[in-house]
């Protein structure tokens, strides 16, 4: 029995999710619900890589353990699921279904280790596509899959009745995870009784090729199943990335402002400058670096301002005005009332914002703010500026 790529896409998809939901747990080890889901992803995670140990050559646990592991522990997940789904959808409901639904798993996982150990040594690794060979085999992977389809239908009711009564974003996870429940129940386990109960009986069930197609659906039911688990922090990390990338690219839009008052004072800055390409190195504190760079462009040109003497139109203007006064081309006593540079039209952070990177743009347009990690020499730095 050889890895194929439906169970190769099962244990990734598995994996990925145990990983991150226990990464959740770790942040928040407080939140029992959590910590429920975080249990049902391991037990998926653990029950899959006992199906890829078995799928290796010569079965790193052998041929046989990893079979009856995966079975016995995917009872105890679907048991588990089925608690936290109808928790969700009843409270009540869920106190009474609990000690129901941790019998009926201890009674299977029982029945497949009764079964596992009637079977004779060199049948017991067989898989679903090797069962005929074996009555004990058939009888094995007919307990497993009643109960499969048993939990999948069940998990997929209840998460629909969940997904209805939620208002949240939570509800297309539950849909979508509900319908990776209902292509695993009917486009593999309802099959597979139905095939497996028929060499049972005598009947040509081989004309069904069961083996052949409910493998891959089982592999498209899971992978739904974990995108509807994920779905919720996918999108809060696709939301965190879109802020992150804003972040980022507006931090150097803001850089030739900020160049041109960084060295005119040098002392309003919380990091000191560096060449460009260390910028795009820096990953980590983005959206603080990106406020901070705000902060020091507005404080920059307060400083600024006494020494204006001209009331600005525009960004270009304003830009001009900039730079013949860090140039010595326009020096004076400073003067009161402050002007308010790039004044914005609004009173929030985003139309403060706009009117800093018009006002970047045109002193990059002007080439006095350079993208190789400086401005036009020693002139920007002046002693005069930075002491008045």
């Amino acid at each position: 029995m050889a890895v194929t790529v439906p169970n190769f896409i099962m244990w990734l998809a598995a994996t990925v999710a145990a990983v991150w939901k226990l990464s959740q747990v770790a942040r928040v080890p407080d939140d029992r619900y959590l910590r429920a889901v975080a249990a049902c992803t391991f037990a998926v995670f653990v029950a899959l890589s006992a199906q890829l140990l078995a799928a290796t050559p010569d079965g790193i646990l052998g041929p046989h353990l990893p079979k009856l592991v995966q079975n016995v522990v995917l009872t105890f997940f679907f048991s588990l699921l089925l608690i936290v789904l109808q928790a969700s959808v009843s409270s009540l409901a869920a106190t009474r279904r609990a000690r129901f639904e941790v019998v009926l798993a201890g009674m299977v996982a029982a029945g497949l280790i009764a079964t596992f150990v009637a079977t004779a040594p060199s049948d017991r690794g067989a898989s679903y596509e090797e069962a005929a060979g074996s009555a004990h085999v058939v009888v094995f992977f007919l307990l497993g899959n009643a109960y499969m389809a048993y939990a999948t239908a069940r998990g997929a009711n209840l998460s629909w009745q969940a997904a209805g009564q939620t208002r949240s974003r939570a509800r297309l996870s539950l849909r979508v995870a509900g319908i990776g429940l209902g292509i695993c129940c009917l486009g593999t386990h309802v099959p597979r009784v139905i095939a497996t109960g028929g060499y049972l009986l005598g009947l040509p069930a081989e004309v069904l090729r069961t083996e052949l197609w409910t493998t891959p659906l089982l592999a498209v039911g899971i992978a739904v199943f974990f995108l509807g688990i994920g779905y919720p922090g996918a999108r809060t990390g696709m939301v965190k990335a879109h802020f992150w990338l804003e972040a980022r690219w507006r931090y150097f839009q803001l850089r030739p402002l900020w160049l041109v008052v960084y060295h005119a004072y040098p002392n309003i800055a919380l990091f000191p400058a560096v060449s460009w390409w260390r910028e795009l190195l820096q990953v980590r504190n983005m959206r603080l670096r990106y406020y901070r760079r705000v902060i020091e462009c507005r404080d920059g040109l307060v400083c600024m301002s006494p020494h204006l003497h001209v009331n600005f139109d525009n960004a270009r203007d304003l830009a001009v005005g900039i730079l013949a006064l860090v140039n010595n081309e326009s020096r004076g006593r400073p003067s009161l009332p402050r002007a308010v540079l790039a004044e914005p039209t609004g009173e929030s952070v985003q139309e403060d914002v706009t009117e800093l990177l018009k006002l970047s743009r045109e002193l990059r347009k002007l080439g006095r703010a350079d993208s190789s990690g400086g401005t036009s020499g020693s002139q920007l730095g002046s002693p005069g500026l930075a002491a008045g």
